[in-house]
């Protein structure tokens, strides 16, 4: 590519310089151009010859370098096929030998295999030999301990002889000794049997009292655990009496049947009594799963108070979720009433949150309350609710606002209280 390069080149140049020389001298100086231009293009030939023969003699080296590169890797190949058939006469001969030397093992193998077999004869013939002089010798033995052991028999017949007279005599009055200990064992059984039997019977008597105390006891817990919290029963029980405690953050609701007196009016005493031992079973099941202490019933009103007397921190959300379990028994015993004919009771419930003192006062029919104004304002929320609803203080709220979806009444006129912020619990938050 490079020479056509150049001999283009060459006649471009001589091609301007002669269209130059013509513009410049006219007919001669195009002459004498044109004969410069053939030199130049011989010039270009026998450089092209130069460069081709340097090319074929650089060609010749190298075919003569590879030839010799594959005398000399023809030779390496040789050696090591000669090589590798001296190895292999190396291998063969080897194997061989190792076959004779496998050969010559089995020949000692057998012979060692005879020499252990006849060693084993010959120590079995050994051991045979010596058993025989064993038996012998005890023979002789046997014989000698016979004679032996017939004197001493001879000898052990006279002395039980004598020992036959002698136990004879001593069995006579051993069973004289007999008769008497049997007479005094039987009196003493006699006594001792009358004493185990009194002694199993009184026994028993006391594992019954004892079974009638247990009961008794278990009874009377039972009965004032209905009446007072565990903790306060088992103080009264060591000391004879309670402390009232005071609680910085107790919840108390209040539950109350609406227009009681007119339902009271159309119901027997004994239905009425039934209605609201209905509601109040569903009430006292639903307080029991949240831990929340039954104070009182008083008439129809219901009251519950979380947080005491055993104190808890999240009273608040759990005394408004018994509230919401309220709601639904009621609705569920309104169905069931109405099934049954019977007339349904519509209860308003309200709750606050607050301070208050818990415990027992006085020193007969006791009986665990609840004082202070927290009380009084949960009151108050349950007759500024409507039947169906829940109706909570501003307090409980901001404690429970987070759990609870609420709708805010605004602030509510209560008896002897004022302007109270108030809401009605709608739902719990998922």
């Amino acid at each position: 590519m490079q020479k056509y390069f150049q001999f283009f080149s060459l006649l471009f140049l001589s091609l301007f310089i002669s269209v130059a020389s013509v513009a410049q001298t006219g007919g001669d100086a195009k002459a004498k151009q044109i004969e410069q231009i053939r030199l130049l293009k011989q010039q270009q030939m026998e450089e092209q010859k130069l460069q081709n023969e340097w090319n074929n003699q650089s060609s010749q080296q190298e075919i003569k370098k590879l030839n010799q590169e594959n005398q000399q890797k023809n030779f390496e190949i040789a050696s090591t096929k000669q090589e590798a058939q001296v190895a292999k006469g190396e291998a063969a001969r080897a194997k061989a030998e190792l076959e004779n030397k496998k050969r010559e093992l089995a020949e000692t193998q057998v012979k060692i295999d005879s020499a252990r077999k006849l060693l084993g004869e010959t120590e079995e013939m050994l051991v045979s030999s010596e058993m025989q002089k064993k038996r012998i010798a005890e023979r002789l033995q046997f014989q000698e301990d016979s004679v032996k052991i017939l004197k001493k028999e001879q000898e052990l017949q006279d002395l039980l002889l004598k020992k036959s007279e002698l136990e004879l005599d001593a069995q006579k009055a051993k069973n004289n000794l007999y008769i008497i200990v049997a007479a005094i064992s039987l009196s003493l059984l006699t006594v001792i049997g009358l004493l185990f039997f009194a002694r199993q019977k009184t026994l028993r008597e006391l594992e019954e009292k004892n079974k009638i105390i247990n009961e008794e006891k278990r009874r009377s817990d039972e009965l004032l655990l209905n009446i007072l919290p565990e903790e306060v029963m088992h103080e009264l029980k060591a000391h004879g009496k309670t402390t009232a405690k005071n609680y910085s953050k107790a919840t108390v609701l209040f539950a109350d049947i609406k227009d009681f007196t007119t339902i009271s009016e159309q119901l027997s005493p004994d239905d009425l009594i039934e209605g609201l031992d209905a509601y109040f079973e569903r009430f006292d099941k639903v307080i029991e799963k949240y831990d929340i202490e039954k104070i009182k019933t008083i008439g129809d009103a219901y009251v519950c108070a979380g947080g005491v007397p055993t104190k808890s921190e999240g009273n608040p959300h759990l005394v408004v979720q018994a509230a919401l379990d309220f709601i639904y028994e009621i609705d569920k015993l309104r169905r069931e009433r109405r099934a049954q004919g019977k007339i349904p009771f519509e209860f308003r419930i309200g709750i606050h949150t607050g301070q208050l003192v818990a415990g027992v006062i006085g020193i007969r029919k006791f009986a665990y309350d609840i004082w202070g104004d927290t009380v009084n304002m949960a009151a108050r929320m349950q007759q500024s609710s409507e039947a169906g609803k829940i109706n909570i203080s501003g307090a409980t709220y901001e404690l429970v606002k987070d759990k609870f979806a609420c709708i805010y009444r605004g602030k509510v006129e209560a008896k002897n209280k004022g302007e109270i912020d108030m809401y009605f619990v709608e739902k719990a938050i998922a």
